[in-house]
Parts: structure tokens; C-alpha cells; sequence
């Protein structure tokens, strides 16, 4: 893991924990499709289409949330077991960091 001055955006962060605090990589946006309402990010390479879950958890990418408050969240929403959701909501992090669309503040 990087370390670095608080609040300091990492793209190489390694290590995704409950702390991480997700926020959308600059030039990445989260929109609906206009033909068929479907969640979808733009980004400046392309397009990546969401499923709710992933919306739900992108909507709360907002650089203040930890990915425990993300989790928290969800857990009032969805009807799943909590260590379920716990690894679906990293494991959509981390792909969502691996493709550069997500970082993580510290």
C-alpha cells in the first residue's frame, strides 16, 4: 500500500479494506443510458455498463464513505447475508480499481 498526506487520492493502492474511502477517477461519470435507463459509467476510454448492485455502490463512491459505510448501507437495502455482501462490495471495488475507473482515498 502507498502512503501518502491525508485525503490523497492512490491509484496503485493495493490493499482494499473496509477504510478505503472509493471515489470515481477524474473523468469518469455515472449515468443512465438514454435509450434504455440502464446504469452505465463513461469514462474517456469507453463505456462500462452496471448492474444495480454496482450502481448502488458506485452512487456511494463519493470519496467520504468508507467501503465499511458502503457495506452498512447496502446491508439496509439488500436482503443478503452481511459476509456476502461484505465480499461482492470489495470484490466490485476492486475490479472497479483494477480498471483505473475507482480510487481510494486515504
Amino acid at each position: 500500500m502507498i502512503t501518502g498526506s491525508k485525503g490523497r487520492a492512490h491509484s496503485e493502492m493495493k490493499v482494499i479494506d473496509e477504510q478505503s474511502r472509493p471515489i470515481l477517477a477524474r473523468g469518469v461519470r455515472l449515468q443512465n443510458d438514454a435509450t434504455t435507463g440502464e446504469p452505465l459509467l463513461l469514462f474517456p476510454e469507453g463505456v462500462l455498463y452496471l448492474s444495480a448492485s454496482a450502481r448502488d455502490i458506485v452512487t456511494r463512491c463519493n470519496g467520504q464513505a468508507s467501503a465499511a459505510a458502503i457495506i452498512s448501507a447496502l446491508a439496509a437495502e439488500y436482503e443478503v447475508d452481511s459476509e456476502t455482501l461484505h465480499r461482492d462490495v470489495l470484490d466490485c471495488l476492486g475490479d472497479l480499481h483494477q480498471r483505473k475507473l475507482v480510487l481510494f482515498l486515504t
